[in-house]
């Protein structure tokens, strides 16, 4: 076996980790639960193919570069032949399965796919729903994910159901993470730090005291200040857009100390006035 220098060891990992996450970008962006068969099954490859130069000191890394590159090449023409071709994304991905239809348990289907009543119960119930009376519909996606169509009865109220016009927001944009200015969310506003600690300032924070803060679609600001650990007072606000700041509600154990404190003082006058 040859010899290789120890320093050469967290080198070759960190090409290998290098080339495993370009490899997994350029495959797509997609969580562990929304995994097609061949996706999860190509991830494996390109993790097992990854330790084989760590393992066996024998094998070159540009040889595990090569078959990774080829799994990846492999990958993306699968998915452009899915994109074409319902068939052939049918083949690959399969279909969806249909467990509740109007109200009723599919259970036929259920044994087809070797799919449990417990594991139907429990995905309703991680979904929203603890009681499959509530769901109209109920299907099994390609990824094992439960997608869950409530009854009527059961929906949760819009502003169509009450006859109200609900108004058009844009995506909410975040602009201060942990006392930091997010310089892509100023850049999209067209603004800069200084505009940025300014309206801070106008609010009643200071940018490196704030932890968290958003401007949604309508221009309305939601603030959140560091707690006391974090070098602030503490508080913790919610202005309006207007300027001037509101209350807003801290920690739920603060709120409890607080609260005990005057029960306790209560009951001090209480018995002082009792002597």
């Amino acid at each position: 076996m040859p010899h290789i220098p120890l320093w050469q060891f967290p080198l070759r990992a960190l090409i290998l980790y290098l080339m495993v996450m370009v490899a997994l970008r350029i495959m797509g962006k997609r969580e562990i639960g929304q995994l097609s068969v061949f996706d999860l099954v190509v991830s494996i490859m390109i993790a097992e193919l990854s330790t084989l130069p760590m393992e066996d000191r024998r094998v070159p890394i540009w040889e595990a570069a090569i078959s990774i590159g080829s799994l990846v090449l492999f990958q993306l023409a699968v998915a452009l032949l899915q994109m074409k071709s319902h068939r052939f994304r049918h083949w690959i991905e399969g279909e969806p399965s249909v467990l509740i239809a109007h109200g009723r348990i599919c259970d036929r289907e259920m044994r087809r796919i070797r799919y449990t009543v417990h594991d139907l119960l429990t995905q309703l119930r991680e979904q929203g729903y603890a009681d499959v009376a509530d769901v109209e519909f109920a299907i099994l996606e390609t990824s094992g994910q439960l997608s869950v169509v409530p009854k009527p009865e059961a929906r949760p109220l819009t502003p169509r159901d009450l006859g109200i016009i609900a108004q058009e927001t844009g995506p909410a944009l975040t602009v201060v993470v942990d006392g930091k200015p997010v310089q892509s969310a100023l850049e999209r506003l067209g603004q800069d730090e200084a505009w940025l600690r300014e309206q801070l300032r106008l609010r009643g924070h200071e940018l490196e005291r704030v932890f968290y803060a958003r401007i949604d679609g309508r221009g309305e600001w939601w603030i959140d200040d560091m707690d006391a650990s974090g070098h602030s007072d503490g508080k913790r606000k919610m202005p309006h857009d207007g300027g001037e700041p509101r209350a807003h509600l801290g920690h739920a154990l603060d709120g409890a100390r607080s609260e005990d404190a005057e029960r306790a003082q209560e009951r001090e006058v209480d018995h002082q006035s009792a002597q």
